[in-house]
């Protein structure tokens, strides 16, 4: 797991579900006025969210009725999947970070392939989110098809419903979180080269060395 999804709030595994909803703002986003490479991946508000997923997954997991008992395996796969791509993400960030794509000191040309060979990996990871969004959709089905089974108390049912219903808002939160955040860094990138008068993405996606780098 990696290290921000460690940093719970105190008192974690004694909140309820209604109360854990509350601690995190729905509407997390990467804050406009930074450089989108330059916000942390704990900023960008998808850390929260799965933490917060995490523990709507526990609650689904204790209720472990009928079709219930498979949808937090399935829902857990979407969030692995999420933390991989966050990670990535973040990585990038911090290596643009440590070798600045703006960097004046370095010549016109070099600058050009470094900021195209991190623009290149961002559309790689973008390619990456719109495989995990089609993902989603096939989480989504699942648990949307899914019974509670006749035994469970009317009022489980309602919380549980309300659990399922959260933890879907909550995945398509991260997704968006994630799709806009690699929307701006390649926006970022792209006018990085439109201000140097580098035209040459094209020739240089087909080279030899950008291969090897995918």
């Amino acid at each position: 797991m990696p290290p921000w999804m460690d940093s719970r709030p105190k008192g974690w595994q004694d909140m309820k579900y209604e109360s854990v909803e509350s601690m995190y703002n729905t509407k997390h986003a990467v804050p406009r006025r930074e450089s989108p490479w330059k916000v942390d991946v704990e900023s960008s508000g998808v850390p929260a969210k799965l933490r917060l997923l995490d523990q709507e997954l526990i609650n689904l997991e204790k209720v472990g009725n009928g079709d219930l008992s498979k949808i937090p395996l399935v829902m857990r796969k979407q969030v692995k999947r999420y933390q991989t791509l966050a990670g990535k993400i973040d990585d990038l960030c911090k290596r643009m970070q440590a070798n600045d794509p703006c960097d004046s000191t370095l010549n016109s040309e070099f600058r050009t392939q470094r900021q195209t060979e991190y623009l290149l990996e961002a559309f790689h990871l973008q390619h990456r989110a719109a495989e995990t969004r089609q993902k989603l959709g096939t989480v989504q089905a699942e648990t949307a098809k899914s019974s509670f089974g006749d035994e469970l108390p009317a009022e489980a049912k309602v919380s549980t419903r309300r659990a399922l219903s959260s933890a879907r808002n909550n995945f398509k939160e991260i997704q968006r979180s994630l799709e806009i955040w690699l929307a701006r860094i390649l926006g970022d990138l792209e006018g990085m080269l439109a201000r140097d008068g580098a035209s040459r993405i094209r020739e240089y996606i087909l080279s030899p060395y950008a291969s090897s780098v995918r």
